[in-house]
């Protein structure tokens, strides 16, 4: 089957995905089990669509390992989901190519995939805590030939 169509959204599996987010000013999350080096400094706030407010508590940086880190992360009080910006990807030197069922997101000297994001229903989502070298791979394999990978 192909890796980029399936996608079961357990409440478990949500908590863990990032969505890319175009409307978002910077990258955010309201989990800070997702930090790897967490610096506690108040803010201000961040204002949601509806003109809520969430208060920045800190800052760290998430990823690493076997995906991509990413930097300065806001840590904001009560917010549900975890928010990755795409310009602000863009402004770090990566490229963001979106597709029908997936996104790539590339690193731009060396073109290499950095992660990649499947689409559930109109939202593409990456589950960057999860995120392998093996994950990268079936992306490329996908995008060179998909019916020889499919069999």
């Amino acid at each position: 089957m192909n890796c980029f169509l399936i996608l079961q959204m357990t409440s478990k599996s949500r908590k863990s995905m990032w969505y890319l987010d175009s409307g978002c000013s910077r990258h955010m999350t309201g989990d800070r089990r997702k930090f790897k080096n967490f610096k506690r400094k108040e803010q201000g706030f961040i204002t949601y669509g509806d003109n809520n407010k969430g208060k920045i508590l800190g800052t760290s940086d998430v990823g690493g390992g076997n995906t991509l880190e990413i930097k300065e992360v806001l840590f904001v009080e009560g917010l549900k989901h975890n928010l990755l910006n795409i310009s602000e990807l863009c402004d770090k030197g990566l490229k963001v190519i979106f597709e029908t069922n997936y996104c790539t997101i590339h690193q731009k000297d060396s073109k290499e995939v950095a992660l990649k994001g499947m689409r559930h229903n109109n939202i593409y989502l990456n589950d960057l805590d999860n995120a392998s070298s093996s994950d990268i791979t079936c992306s490329i394999a996908k995008k060179e030939n998909p019916w020889l990978w499919h069999k």
